[in-house]
């Protein structure tokens, strides 16, 4: 009768102990452990921080035509402790006994009813190893024969666990949040609106100066659990503890669907865009090859007089644009244009233009220098249900304008944004949501 092999304990792994050997040292077994977790260990350090957990190649997933069941197929993944989490063959998940499993815990509560149980899940890899080959040992270090048996391999493996969640009842988006947008969130802020930790705007020429200091902050303030913020219990090692899981998919929406006397598993939404996925150097080379080649042919020149926004800010129902430059107030109204939308309605669309009597302030130039102010009130304040969509346009028929030398010239986009044509801008969007920008 075959049996499983037994569960192995992780081999060592230890990036700063090695071994010093000289002639006539005699090897134990903790000698050898040392020699193979040095390498290990620095290799495992090395993923876990400077590459991160991710999905390398493969691990594609679909649904068995004839049985309830996930099939993932073959893939290379890093966990966040830096192991590698391979299979050379494809894996499956047999869901509806898994879901007997959970419901008999009391874990999930499908929907629908005795011929169709809805559920949503999510499907997560780990690392797992086993041991194997058995062979003949001593039995104690003083050398004396036993019929002792010890396995003499380690073998690692990947192991495919589904996890439910339940979805909020006034909301479409799937739960849990991605907690990828709050990794390096100070870095994020910086390329995504270009404003510092201390909300200060970067200036034009100030960029590199602006990420290096950054990203030497945020570096700063990382570590391993177990050392920062505080000592504790955790790990002193790596990002995060065991088991270092990898997100592989969102499934929302699963259904075990009754087929004569048995079930087939109906899975519409495969989503891989939640996983973590490593390209190749190369691939990340020539991509920021091509963002600082642009677009082919003459490139505009950016206009030192061409008005840009600073910042857009919202308190409350109270909305300002901070701009570079004065502009032409005439221009104000038609150049900027919101739009509601709600997620609670049956049919989603977006709401007509609102009417909004924007104000506008000149810039001050004493001291302290005050920006030129675009200040409106929204009919409410952004909520769960309830977003808006704000368009100032330095393109199209009606941009907003500053006029310098009795020419107009358009809105050039946001600081730091790329140079915009001579006769034309660029527009400025940004969605008024909950929580955001305030």
């Amino acid at each position: 009768m075959m049996t499983d092999p037994p569960p192995a304990i992780g081999p060592a792994a230890d990036p700063f102990t090695s071994l010093a050997v000289h002639y006539g040292m005699l090897l134990g077994v903790s000698d050898f452990q040392v020699l193979a977790a040095n390498p290990r260990g620095k290799l495992q350090l090395h993923q876990a921080w400077q590459h991160g957990k991710g999905v390398v190649w493969g691990y594609c997933i679909d649904v068995a035509e004839d049985e309830p069941t996930l099939l993932v197929g073959p893939g290379l993944a890093v966990d966040g402790l830096g192991r590698e989490v391979y299979s050379s063959a494809p894996m499956c998940l047999n869901v509806h006994d898994w879901l007997e499993e959970q419901v008999k815990n009391g874990a999930v509560q499908p929907g629908g009813n005795a011929d169709r149980k809805t559920f949503d899940a999510r499907l997560v890899l780990r690392y797992a190893n086993c041991l194997s080959r058995p062979v003949p040992s001593i039995g104690d270090t003083c050398g004396q024969a036993t019929s002792a048996v010890e396995y003499s391999r380690i073998l690692e493996f990947a192991h495919l666990e589904l996890r439910p969640y339940e979805r909020p009842q006034d909301s479409s988006a799937p739960m849990p949040p991605d907690e990828r947008n709050k990794v390096f969130e100070p870095l994020r802020r910086l390329v995504r609106d270009r404003v510092c930790p201390d909300g200060t705007s970067v200036p034009p020429d100030g960029w590199l100066q602006a990420f290096r200091k950054v990203a030497a902050d945020v570096g700063a303030c990382l570590g391993p659990p177990g050392l920062v913020p505080r000592l504790s219990e955790r790990t002193r090692l790596y990002p995060e503890d065991e088991p270092g899981e990898i997100l592989l998919a969102d499934l929302p929406g699963l259904a075990l669907v009754r087929l004569g006397d048995g079930w087939q598993l109906k899975a519409d939404t495969i989503d891989l865009s939640v996983r973590r996925a490593h390209l190749p150097t190369w691939v990340i080379e020539e991509l920021i090859a091509e963002l600082l080649a642009g677009s082919p042919g003459r490139r505009p020149v950016e206009d030192p007089h061409a008005p840009q926004v600073l910042r857009i800010q919202r308190t409350g129902k109270q909305v300002t644009i901070e701009l570079t430059h004065d502009v032409e107030e005439g221009t104000v109204e038609q150049a900027l244009e919101v739009h509601a939308f709600d997620t609670h309605v049956a049919k989603r669309k977006w709401d007509p233009r609102l009417k909004l009597n924007p104000t506008f302030t000149r810039q001050h130039t004493g001291q302290p220098p005050t920006p030129a102010l675009i200040k409106f009130t929204l009919p409410t304040p952004p909520t769960s249900k309830r977003s808006y969509r704000l368009v100032l346009r330095g393109t199209g028929p009606t941009p907003l304008v500053r006029l310098v030398d009795r020419r107009p010239i358009p809105l050039a986009g946001r600081v730091g944004d790329p140079a915009a044509p001579a006769n034309d801008g660029h527009d400025v969007v940004e969605i008024l949501a909950e929580g955001v920008g305030q």
